[in-house]
């Protein structure tokens, strides 16, 4: 059940209030914002809530059921908070947040929590950036379970593929540098010495130049160059470095077992028989 603090409950009973609306915003990488609707900055619990660029936020949904509440908020676009590389580089996606009402006149009064959840999509628009928000229900629409496959459904280096893909194993992730510039999307590092598809389906992740600390995913490798899933958004620059890791295609022989010698953490069924073969018509041996 939600509690209102008594002494905000009893500003609420004079009628006339003096209320402001905030957001706090916690992204994924530890980074906190926070922003009112009042005119003026407001500290509450050791937190600076800026009045600009400020936000405006849409009603609120939320329903008894699971259904997701959500809402939107708007913001201006002045490349302050929400910068365009960092919108286009989904740092801001499953950022958590918290809207809340306080009394803007009495900041001791404490706070009504309207919704708490998680982002969705940020959209750019003209002169204004306008983000999904989502209630903690939205966790309840997702599918739980285990689906099979013919190829490993783990990702390279995770708790289940076990396989070490840190800088200490420099068989599978090699420092590059960019020595030739085809696009954003296109590059080469004339250094590089691995054989035809080694790092595809890999990732790279940028140290230095316009993207450092972006990650991309390798769509193929051949000849020292690199081509990327998508182009990067910011211009990929000659002497640009990174750290590149060796790609996996989920292949149980080709990948698991000859390229990292590791067969046992293999998680994929391509043995399993398929629908048409456990459903055909029984046939006699004779």
């Amino acid at each position: 059940m939600k509690t209102i603090p008594a002494g905000l409950l009893a500003h609420y009973a004079l009628g006339t209030t003096t209320l402001a609306t905030a957001i706090r915003i916690t992204r994924e990488d530890g980074e906190v914002f926070a922003f009112t609707t009042h005119d003026e900055d407001d500290e509450i619990d050791g937190v600076d809530y800026l009045c600009d660029p400020g936000f405006v936020a849409n009603a609120i949904s939320i329903t008894a059921g699971c259904d997701v509440g959500n809402t939107e908020i708007t913001t201006l676009h002045d490349g302050t908070v929400f910068t365009t590389a960092d919108i286009l580089g989904d740092r801001w996606r499953n950022a958590a947040f918290l809207i809340f009402r306080y009394n803007y006149k009495s900041i001791a009064d404490g706070i009504d929590e309207l919704l708490a959840g998680t982002f969705g999509e940020v959209e750019l628009r003209r002169g204004t950036v306008v983000a999904e928000l989502h209630d903690l229900r939205r966790y309840l629409q997702h599918p739980v379970g285990f689906q099979s496959t013919k190829t490993c459904p783990y990702r390279l280096g995770d708790e289940r593929c076990t396989k070490d893909i840190s800088l200490s194993d420099t068989a599978f992730t090699v420092l590059f540098t960019v020595t030739n510039v085809t696009s954003n999307q296109v590059f080469t590092d004339s250094a590089r010495a691995e054989a035809d598809d080694f790092f595809g389906e890999g990732e790279i992740q940028w140290l230095t130049g316009n993207n450092a600390g972006e990650h991309a995913k390798v769509k193929t490798y051949a000849s020292d160059t690199f081509t990327l899933g998508r182009p990067m958004w910011l211009d990929v620059q000659v002497g640009d470095t990174g750290i590149a890791i060796a790609g996996c295609r989920k292949r149980r022989e080709e990948d698991c077992r000859d390229k990292f010698e590791n067969e046992v953490n293999f998680g994929g069924q391509p043995d399993r028989k398929g629908t048409d073969n456990i459903t055909e018509s029984p046939a006699a041996d004779v």
